[in-house]
């Protein structure tokens, strides 16, 4: 059965409870708010990038996940409903002029 979500994330199988529940504090509570639904490993993997670019800085780190959330969302919108959606948003994070 087909769902009724379109994204540009790949699905995966759902990971075990016991493997979000051992994240960092921080960075559950961001999936917890996220826009996509994003997966433990993925999760994890932008988590642990964006931990090594920012030298630790949590705050930074999840200034980069809204970043990169972002990036997805308007590369899907634009993919969906073409770029003059007035969802896009630019690098900043405001909207995009038509």
């Amino acid at each position: 059965m087909r769902r009724n979500v379109t994204s540009s994330l790949r699905r995966r199988k759902a990971a075990p409870m016991t493997r979000f529940d051992r994240l960092p504090p921080e960075l559950r509570g961001w999936l917890q708010r996220a826009m996509l639904s994003w997966s433990v490993k993925s999760a994890e993997r932008i988590w642990a990038k964006a931990m090594r670019q920012h030298r630790g800085n949590v705050q930074a780190a999840l200034i980069e996940l809204d970043r990169l959330e972002r990036a997805h969302m308007n590369r899907d919108i634009e993919r969906i409903w073409g770029p003059d959606h007035p969802g896009l948003v630019d690098a900043c994070g405001l909207q995009r002029a038509a």
